[in-house]
């Protein structure tokens, strides 16, 4: 009996563990909550070119002007208008030399010489208008979000690995107070260059607190619960998601806001003290007795009687994770490359997660482009994750892996296109918010698909290749929707060919729903041939 078979007795997912479940998932909402905050703190705020006094305060009172009518006055007199875009926002008339109002005749148009004004009834105060990201600046606030997806890049391969050294809830500690000190530093920031090193470091500690998060509460539960319990986490993803789209709709503040994010920071960091360590990672650095509490304490919380000599099997265990390393010594990450089946997998698997690490994030910026307001578009497009997550956990359980990953990348890279020509307005929204919807249940579906095809002695690392190669999509995004200032459909053009892409190609993958996890090379590149397989348990993994 190993550590699987004592959950048995003691419960897979009990009350306790159910307890470490909720509290560990509560904490990754940091993630979303400060990953989307950076959206709304950037949001497009109506301006145009500050210019000198058109109309003199004589003139104004001449043609009866008050001031509020003088200022319009003003602006209609310097700043230039068309039907289709209306006011300029990056243009104004060429004044010089004109000595009135009525000498205003045939001026030059040129770019903005003074600066801006902004019109912040909507959006409020905002870091576009703080540091004036607009007109030929504007491209900074693209070059802010890559950099914040440069820092998870970074977070991923220092903090996996201080994780395995000190245990996850040290690293889930360390995460949690990078993040809640330098969020608490942006609110203090008084340069552009600064707020990204700040959100560098915030982006590093989240992405690794969502990993190490997702490690833990893989650890603490029945292997039959796994699957269920990395899903639930998902649903935490969409609440942060819908969190700080409310908060930002009501306040309307990128301070206040901000202050709020780090508030909710020092409210959810005491939560490490409330979780016990991960009983296997315990046993993998051989701390039996510190493992031997734990296990008790979940079988006490879940109200079960630990089994007679349970700590021969936590040795045995121990044992078992130490032939698991040693064999992992044996056989290197460039196996990855040297056996063709898993090489020509991961190089299909690579562009699969390229394409929804690009696609789910740019089409989440362009939700403010769909031809209505910013916030219900934002609100209904987290929104619409929980039936995604949902569905999801119901094709993996009774459909499988690879038929769902086809199906819904190929509908999300046909939504996308078929939104082209759609007009701005509701019903474009539709198809876009269809075109998230599909691409996140395939998004979801691949961490459990992947983990399935690699084996146990190079999941870690052909699994972490995947995820990097994701958030390089990440920082992709953006510069893809700085193209769209120039051609305006590439967004969605580029999001439609790639997942179209990605779900033809995972046609060619093996189905791993139903078999065993392998554990040796041989039997990964076996997967998909071998006939053998076992009852599937994918069904009692999402029975509570």
């Amino acid at each position: 009996m190993a550590l699987d078979d004592l959950f048995l007795q003691i419960g897979e997912l009990g009350r306790y563990q159910w307890y470490l479940v909720i509290l560990a998932s509560l904490g990754t909402t940091i993630c979303p909550v400060s990953f989307f905050s950076q959206y709304f703190y950037t949001l497009h705020t109506p301006h145009w070119c500050a210019a000198d006094d058109a109309l003199n305060s004589t003139e104004c009172a001449l043609y009866g002007l008050d001031d509020a009518q003088c200022a319009e006055a003003q602006k209609n007199v310097t700043i230039p208008w068309t039907e289709e875009k209306g006011y300029a926002e990056c243009e104004m008339y060429n004044t010089t030399g004109a000595e009135s109002y009525s000498s205003y005749t045939n001026l030059s148009v040129i770019e903005c010489q003074n600066g801006w004004v902004f019109d912040e009834s909507e959006t409020g105060r905002t870091l576009t208008t703080q540091y004036e990201m607009v007109c030929d600046r504007e491209n900074l606030i693209h070059l802010s979000q890559s950099l914040y997806s440069v820092g998870c890049l970074l977070g991923n391969a220092v903090y996996g690995t201080l994780s395995d050294r000190y245990g996850r809830l040290t690293s889930w500690a360390i995460c949690m107070f990078q993040s809640l000190v330098f969020a608490l530093a942006i609110l203090f920031t008084k340069t552009f260059w600064l707020y990204n090193v700040f959100r560098v470091l915030i982006g590093m500690a989240n992405y690794a607190l969502w990993v190490v998060s997702f490690v833990y509460l893989t650890e603490v539960v029945g292997h039959n619960k796994r699957m269920f319990v990395g899903l639930l986490v998902e649903f935490f993803w969409a609440g942060g998601y819908l969190l700080v789209t409310v908060l930002s709709w009501v306040i309307r503040d990128w301070f206040y806001i901000q202050i709020i994010v780090v508030v909710y920071h020092v409210v959810v960091f005491p939560i490490v003290l409330l979780l016990c360590e991960s009983p296997r990672w315990l046993l993998a650095v051989g701390k039996i007795d510190k493992a031997e509490e734990v296990v008790e304490k979940i079988a006490k919380g879940n109200g079960r009687k630990m089994p007679e000599n349970y700590r021969e099997d936590l040795l045995e265990e121990k044992k078992k994770i130490a032939g698991e390393a040693e064999a992992g010594h044996d056989v290197t990450p460039i196996e990855i490359f040297k056996t063709k089946t898993i090489f020509v997998w991961t190089l299909i698997m690579m562009v699969i997660w390229f394409a929804h690490g690009m696609t789910y994030f740019a089409i989440t910026f362009i939700s403010g482009d769909l031809g209505f307001n910013f916030y219900p578009s934002f609100f209904i497009q987290a929104a619409v994750e929980v039936p995604a997550y949902v569905f999801c956990i119901i094709l993996l359980a009774y459909v499988g892996r690879r038929p769902p990953t086809v199906v819904f990348m190929v509908a999300a890279g046909i939504l996308c296109l078929l939104a082209i020509p759609v007009p701005l307005g509701a019903w474009k929204a539709v198809v876009v918010f269809a075109a998230k919807f599909c691409i996140s249940i395939s998004f979801v579906i691949m961490f459990v698909y992947s983990a399935e095809i690699y084996p146990t002695c190079i999941r870690g690392f052909g699994v972490s290749i995947l995820v990097n190669i994701s958030i390089f999509g990440e920082i992709v995004a953006p510069v893809v929707m700085i193209i769209a200032k120039y051609w305006p459909p590439f967004p969605l053009v580029l999001c439609g060919l790639l997942s179209m892409l990605g779900g033809a190609l995972a046609s060619f993958l093996p189905e791993t729903r139903g078999t065993m996890l392998p554990e040796t090379m041989e039997e990964a590149a076996s997967l998909g041939r071998d006939k053998q397989r076992i009852p599937s348990e994918d069904a009692a993994e999402v029975a509570l």
